[in-house]
């Protein structure tokens, strides 16, 4: 196996359609979804990184991506944070990181208005 790992980041925009945003089922747009899958599926990469996902607790991870390639790892604004900011939606982080790498979601536990997401990966040890 490499030793580099292939990074994607990607500023979405919004997964959702705008009016659908503070629906119960929201609309998701189909156009950039299957754009990113069709990315991920033909590239293979190790970790993709989207913010302004605009992504909500109703959308499921696997409406996203196939989770049995890629550890989801999701930061989707928090309604007491749209009201905070006067927001009906937007924001959102999500982070994939292929099934093969040891990864898990790490607290960040610095007081922030910021949605900061963070991933701990540990390298694999080699066999001998």
């Amino acid at each position: 196996p490499s030793e580099e790992l292939k990074i994607v980041y990607c500023n979405e925009h919004g997964q959702l359609h705008m009016g659908s945003m503070t629906s119960d089922q929201p609309i998701l747009q189909f156009k950039k979804l299957q754009d990113l899958q069709a990315y991920i599926f033909t590239y293979k990469p190790d970790i993709v990184m989207l913010n302004e996902t605009w992504l909500t607790k109703h959308v499921h991870d696997n409406e996203v991506i196939s989770s049995s390639y890629y550890n989801i790892f999701r930061n989707d604004r928090s309604d007491p944070d749209k009201a905070k900011y006067g927001k009906k939606g937007g924001g959102g982080v999500l982070i994939l990181c292929r099934n093969d790498i040891d990864a898990s979601f790490s607290e960040v536990k610095v007081k922030t208005s910021l949605p900061i997401s963070s991933v701990l990966l540990k390298k694999k040890k080699k066999k001998k």
